[in-house]
Order: structure tokens, then sequence, then C-alpha cells
């Protein structure tokens, strides 16, 4: 057997006196623990680019930093951060109304106001016959979320269901229940909910040609409201106009 040259010693003597350590250097001395993102910096085949993609990366993944100091109650909510409108606020109470009627009786072409109710932060009644007497609200405006209601139990057509907001048609339906009034989880749940600055009615037309006896058995009609208050931000846009403080 022919012995090893000195050369092919040497390949293997460096490796064999630095310990096994290969000829690069130690992970330590060349390797950042915490590199910055590749995003973050160019190289000669790569462009800086920001995390946050207009278009592509939500407006919710895009927080504000709202300072501890310098906010006040006129300080206008941001919706590019967050869709401020869906649910109440911290300082916001609950608004439920719910109504059953097994009383009147609703007359050939007449109509009955099931729920009729007043925004109101006057201490007087929000279900007064007007709004004068109610109080007109100086701060407050409620956010109605959920509405559910019953439906007059007759087989003939004509029977139209209108909810008004603050003295106009908001929706009108004819014939159909829209949601059971509750449980709350199957109440109609609205995409953008109903903002609410002075009175909001739920009216029922009859059409059909006899009049409607809610005292008679299984006539009783029922109806729901549920939302939230709100406290006037200055600037802030509520459904499609820009509210002020009255």
């Amino acid at each position: 057997m022919v012995s090893p040259t000195d050369e092919q010693r040497n390949i293997k003597r460096h490796f064999r006196n630095q310990g096994f350590q290969t000829p690069f250097a130690k992970k330590g001395a060349s390797v950042d623990p915490s590199p910055p993102p590749i995003s973050s910096y160019s190289t000669t085949t790569h462009v800086a680019t920001s995390p946050f993609k207009p278009g592509l990366t939500s407006q919710i993944q895009q927080r504000e930093v709202i300072p501890l100091v310098g906010v006040d109650a006129f300080r206008a909510y941001n919706y590019r951060t967050t869709p401020w409108h869906l649910y109440p606020k911290a300082d916001s109470g609950n608004v439920i109304q719910r109504t059953r009627n097994a009383v009147d009786t609703i007359a050939i072409g007449g109509t009955l106001d099931l729920i009729s109710v007043f925004v109101t932060d006057s201490g007087t009644s929000n279900q007064a016959a007007t709004a004068a007497a109610a109080g007109m609200p100086s701060s407050t405006f409620w956010v109605i979320k959920k509405f559910g209601h019953a439906q007059l139990n007759t087989t003939t057509a004509g029977v139209t269901y209108q909810i008004l907001v603050d003295g106009q048609i908001t929706l009108s339906w004819a014939d159909f229940q829209m949601s059971p009034s509750a449980p709350y989880n199957e109440l109609w749940a609205f995409e953008n909910p109903i903002t609410v600055r002075s009175n909001i009615v739920f009216r029922i037309l009859n059409g059909t040609g006899a009049p409607y006896d809610c005292s008679a058995a299984g006539n009783a009609i029922d109806a729901t409201f549920a939302g939230w208050t709100e406290q006037y931000v200055f600037g802030s846009e509520t459904e499609h106009t820009n509210v002020q403080p009255q």
C-alpha cells in the first residue's frame, strides 16, 4: 500500500488543526441576528417597498398613532383606520325598543305606528307625540343596527310595512316579514346601520280591504329596534350628511 504524500495530508490538516471548522468566518461575526426585512432596502435586483400596499393591505391594519394629549370631544373619527360606524363606542348606551299591540284595530286604508320614538337627552319621554314635546337632542343621536317585526295574520295581499327616519321613508316593503322580532340573533342586521337624528317610526298600512283587529286571537303584532347611542363629533360623517352639534 502506498503511503499518502504530504500534499494529500495538507488537504485535511487545515480542518484538523481548526477543530473541524470551515474556512468561512464564524456566524456571529458575519450574520446580523435581527436583519431588517428585505423590502426595507434596495439591492442590485430589488427596490425598497413599503409593507403596506395601497389597495391591497386592509385599512384596519394601518392603525393611527393617537397621542395621549390634545384629543378632545370634537376630534373627528378616522374612518380610514377602522369602520367606527359599525359598532358602538366606549361611551355608547343601548337603544332597545320592543312594542306589542293586541288592542287596536287598523281600519281599511288606515295606518298604525307600532313604534314611534324620539331621540331625546332632556330627560322627558322619548315616546311623546311630537319632537317638541320629547325635547330635541343637543348632543346625542341613535344608530340602529337590528330590526324585526311580526307579519299581520292575513292571507290577503295589500299590507305595507315602512320604516321612517326623521320624517322620511327609509325602507318600505309589502306582504312579507323581513325578520322575526326575537330572538336577537335572528333580527335583521343592516349592513350600514341607520342613523337617527330625531325620531324613528315603524308603520303598518292596511290595504287589504278589511279592518285588522289586533285584539283577535293570533292577531297580536310586535316589532323591535336595537342599536346604540352616540355623541355628536364635529366634522364626522353620519349617513350622508355632515352632522354638527345643534
